[in-house]
């Protein structure tokens, strides 16, 4: 009887405090900027391909001796070909997909601090689809069976897969930038570009010639 009379106060006295606590915890905190900004990489970075191969220090100690070891024995092969790395952008080459991640650059916005646009005359195409946050912009253009479709989005956010199935992936001038350009299977020219300081992209069943004029004419709104 005692041991419950003591285990009842013990508890009235308590639970109080623990409310409070548990009312401090459910309030929401804001992260810093700098917080945030280091978690969206961590996940960034976990979402990698390779992560699971790298996501220990023994691990990615084997790594590199594995490299070292390729590298010494196959010194025939052409860097190019073996970093698959274009100026602006890293291109993981796989046999249906390629995964494309810009250069890492801190320099660059974190955030859509400027907007770019299609200036080419497409005033006649219907916007199907528009889906807009502060890391992206993702526009759909359509019109009688002919679709553009628009992305703007920082480098920190962008790694996408795209469809080179069967397909050669070159490099074309944009407005002096280095961009990725290839047709996929369902033949649809696609340009990818790093404009300085944003990842901008572009992929349409409209033509080769008229989508290049498009992305020469993607300009920051004033």
């Amino acid at each position: 009887m005692a041991e419950s009379n003591f285990e009842k106060a013990l508890y009235d006295a308590l639970a109080p405090e623990y409310e409070m606590a548990m009312q401090d915890v459910a309030n929401e905190h804001e992260f810093s900027p700098e917080f945030e900004k280091k978690m969206k990489k961590l996940i960034k970075r976990r979402n990698k391909p390779y992560y699971r191969i790298i996501n220990t220090a023994g691990k990615r100690t084997a790594c590199v001796a594995v490299i070292v070891l390729v590298a010494s024995s196959v010194m025939i092969i052409n860097v190019e070909a073996l970093r698959n790395a274009f100026s602006d952008f890293f291109v993981s080459i796989y046999e249906k997909f390629s995964t494309v991640q810009p250069i890492e650059d801190d320099t660059a916005p974190t955030t859509l601090e400027e907007i770019y646009e299609i200036t080419y005359n497409i005033n006649d195409f219907e916007i199907i689809d528009n889906e807009e946050n502060e890391y992206s912009r993702n526009i759909v253009y359509f019109k009688d069976g002919t679709v553009i479709y628009f992305l703007q989005e920082t480098k920190q956010m962008y790694n996408h897969d795209v469809n080179t199935e069967d397909a050669e992936i070159l490099t074309i001038d944009i407005n002096g930038h280095e961009a990725i350009y290839f047709i996929d299977n369902n033949d649809y020219c696609n340009i990818i570009w790093d404009n300085g300081d944003y990842i901008i992209s572009l992929g349409s069943n409209i033509g080769e010639n008229t989508l290049i004029q498009i992305a020469k004419s993607v300009q920051k709104v004033e």
